[in-house]
């Protein structure tokens, strides 16, 4: 009934820590009154201390119920023969319920004390009554309690203090405003010395323990508060409404990653390279256990307060290990197989690898390695770009879903937006047997749900593949002079070399690496390889030196076979070279290699047939490789030799029907500028089939010109708006439209 009649006061807030998996505090913040009130348990604060205040403000505290009587009569008598106020004979809860509730020292007040201190004992333990005590105990200024004045006066816990500091804590809030160590250390030496010397006159400790205690000198300080992984700090505050966040954060790998990430800016400062980011997450956990946003928090020059890990930017080519595992498991991939790198147009669109050289026709696994830019966009447009921005979505790129209309092949390249956060995440899944799960920021047990956005298999194609160290952008210094655990990398440079990216994984670790400045200037020095990988390869070198070598296992379903070595496809009895390659059951594409294709023959090797011209003449069957016609041009172009067959028996009537000539150029529907003054033309070019020897173009429907295949030609257009025709020798035929606008 009491309770109902007289609720206790609400309890004040605590201040909200942020601690790192060994409890070790990070940091911590203001209440909402601008109190440092922090929170702690009686075992988190030193026995000491415990003792002294009990000693010196309530012997009976463990006996009374609120109240001591034999206290309360004699502090009457006294205050009665002095005519006024002079003892309060407050028990340690009744300190407690003044604290609750401030009031004017008279007899009413006391009165009311005494009742909200029998209160107390009624509804709490002495252990949360003395706890409490503890918590909210004055120190002077805006520090209440054992814990906030034990970081701010000694820069320790609680629990970690000498007697002298322990006695010091007990007597500074009989006066705190005047015992304040930051300002009256004269004052609080004597208060200490003299309970240092009643404690020894009533044996509470030790002689040698007190006597050490009087000895330790006693300076004027105010620490702040720790200031630990400030960014880390940030990010989590507000994650939940608990006074304390245990979090997955070890402070040893973060003091490691916050020394090699300055160090390294520091050593590149010249390069007008003046940030970076790293986050380091534990494979078995998905925990965060090192974050870095920025070289230096409290470089303001640098923009150190900005968080790199959460800030968007351009990926680069980072984003390629998704497309290729995406590729594997709708079987439309498999390591070995083909895919073109030449010169190409993607619909006006026209990518350029990071070399500025094509290789021609290369493995999928080479391309991934050297992150070859035009076979990923063959690779994306075969894909569909829609369905790799799902996939992407899953695997928890918001920032690029969201801008999806936006978005065209480019966003392979880095022609998009995402952060440091979300791409070490996504990596994880390659660690976690293609599972995507949150990142694990608080310490906790809870489950969560995982999405699976590949399987297993490609996730371990894409480790393996990017775990090659026979790869341009393997720094050759760590070659035989470091314990360097075996690990799957990729780079990412952003366009106008804003940002050099690296991130890595082994079943340890997932480890990301962001190199730029936070104001998007670039730098001729910005690569992922030259930039972000030494650094990313000093973090695994010391977060996991010499472990050891463990390595993915290899799924079941994940199997070898022979596959031609030219196309990467089950091989046919036309194919003499085979190369052993991986494939998924029953997902991995079974098509035949259809490179080689038998062609009739004159006997001296000048002459190609065709059945319909054969007559009695005699023939001989050779194998030819069949080329895709661009890939032809491009061979042609650079003077590369491949085995060609012979011309068309030119006396052959027989029209071969066909779908025409390609035309490479102009681009369907595209709109062209040319100024009027200049005299600006127009290129005409086209590929055509094996067996044909001549092209015949036309504009407005007017014969134009003869050439041979793929021959540049070029035209000056007299209309707004034109149609082009490509024919060929053997009937076939393309038409295209062009607009054209004069300036």
């Amino acid at each position: 009934m009491l309770n109902l009649l007289f609720p206790l006061p609400k309890m004040k807030d605590f201040s909200k820590e942020i601690l790192a998996k060994d409890s070790t505090l990070l940091t911590s913040y203001l209440t909402k009154d601008q109190k440092w009130r922090m929170h702690s348990t009686i075992n988190e604060v030193s026995p000491q201390l415990v003792k002294a205040l009990i000693e010196k403000e309530d012997k009976y505290f463990y006996w009374h119920f609120g109240v001591n009587p034999i206290s309360i009569t004699r502090a009457f008598y006294s205050n009665f023969v002095e005519g006024e106020i002079t003892s309060g004979a407050s028990t340690i809860t009744m300190q407690l319920a003044r604290i609750f509730e401030p009031a004017d020292r008279n007899y009413l007040s006391k009165f009311l004390e005494i009742l909200r201190a029998i209160q107390i004992e009624l509804i709490y333990s002495k252990t949360e009554i003395l706890e409490m005590y503890l918590n909210y105990l004055p120190y002077g200024g805006n520090i209440e309690g054992v814990k906030a004045a034990s970081y701010i006066y000694f820069n320790h816990p609680p629990n970690n203090i000498s007697l002298a500091q322990a006695i010091l804590l007990a007597v500074i809030p009989n006066d705190p405003n005047n015992l304040r160590l930051d300002r009256e250390v004269v004052n609080a030496k004597k208060k200490r010395d003299k309970w240092i010397n009643r404690f020894l006159s009533e044996d509470t400790f030790a002689e040698n323990d007190l006597t050490d205690a009087k000895n330790e000198p006693l300076e004027s300080h105010r620490y702040e508060i720790p200031k630990l992984a400030p960014h880390f700090c940030n990010k989590v505050k507000n994650l939940n409404s608990k006074t304390h966040f245990y979090s997955k954060l070890e402070i040893n790998k973060q003091r490691t990653s916050e020394r090699l990430l300055k160090n390294y800016v520091n050593r590149n400062y010249s390069k007008n390279i003046t940030n970076g980011a790293v986050l380091v997450v534990d494979n078995k956990t998905n925990g965060v256990v090192a974050y870095c946003g920025s070289a230096d928090f409290y470089n303001n020059k640098s923009s150190g307060q900005v968080d790199g890990i959460i800030a968007t930017r351009s990926p680069g080519s980072t984003l390629k290990p998704f497309l290729y595992a995406q590729a594997f498991d709708i079987g439309i991939l498999t390591p070995k197989r083909t895919l073109l790198d030449i010169p190409t147009d993607f619909s006006g669109y026209e990518p350029e690898n990071y070399e500025d050289k094509f290789d021609g026709e290369v493995t999928a696994e080479f391309a991934l390695m050297n992150s070859l830019n035009v076979p990923a966009v063959y690779l994306l447009q075969q894909l569909n770009l829609s369905r790799f921005l799902q996939n992407i979505q899953k695997a928890g790129f918001s920032t690029i879903y969201n801008d999806k209309e936006k978005l065209g092949l480019s966003v392979i390249l880095g022609g998009c937006g995402t952060t440091l956060e979300e791409l070490v995440r996504a990596y994880t899944s390659f660690s976690n047997d293609g599972y995507l799960r949150p990142l694990g920021y608080e310490d906790t047990e809870v489950e969560f749900e995982n999405t699976q956005i590949f399987s297993d298999e490609s996730s371990y194609l894409i480790t393996e593949i990017l775990s090659n160290i026979e790869r341009p952008d393997f720094p050759s210094t760590f070659i035989g002079e470091s314990k360097l655990p075996k690990i799957a990398w990729k780079t990412g440079t952003s366009y106008g070399k804003r940002d050099a990216w690296a991130i890595g994984m082994n079943p340890r670790y997932t480890i990301g690496v962001w190199m730029g400045n936070f104001n998007g200037e670039g730098s001729p020095y910005l690569s992922g390889a030259e930039m972000a990988v030494p650094l990313l390869f000093d973090l695994f070198n010391s977060l996991d030196y010499d472990s050891n070598k463990d390595w993915y296992e290899r799924p079941y379903k994940l199997l070898e076979r022979e596959v031609c070595s030219e196309t990467g496809l089950v091989p046919n009895d036309s194919c003499k070279s085979l190369v052993y390659d991986f494939y998924i059951e029953d997902v991995s594409s079974h098509k035949k290699c259809d490179r080689y294709k038998t062609l009739l023959i004159s006997k001296d090797g000048e002459v190609e047939y065709c059945p319909d011209c054969l007559g009695k003449n005699e023939y001989k069957k050779v194998l030819y490789p069949i080329l895709e016609e661009g890939l032809k041009l491009w061979y042609k172009k650079n003077n590369i030799k491949y085995k060609k067959p012979p011309k068309h028996n030119p006396n052959c009537t027989f029209r071969i029907s066909s779908k025409g000539p390609k035309i490479v150029s102009p681009l369907q529907n595209y709109e062209y500028y040319i100024d009027e003054e200049s005299d600006q033309k127009i290129l005409l070019q086209a590929v055509s089939s094996a067996n044909v020897l001549s092209q015949y173009w036309y504009i407005n429907d007017k014969f134009y010109m003869k050439c041979k295949p793929g021959e540049k030609i070029f035209f000056r257009p007299e209309n707004n708006q034109v149609n082009i025709i490509c024919t060929d020798d053997k009937g076939g035929t393309s038409k295209l439209k062009i607009n054209v606008k004069y300036y």
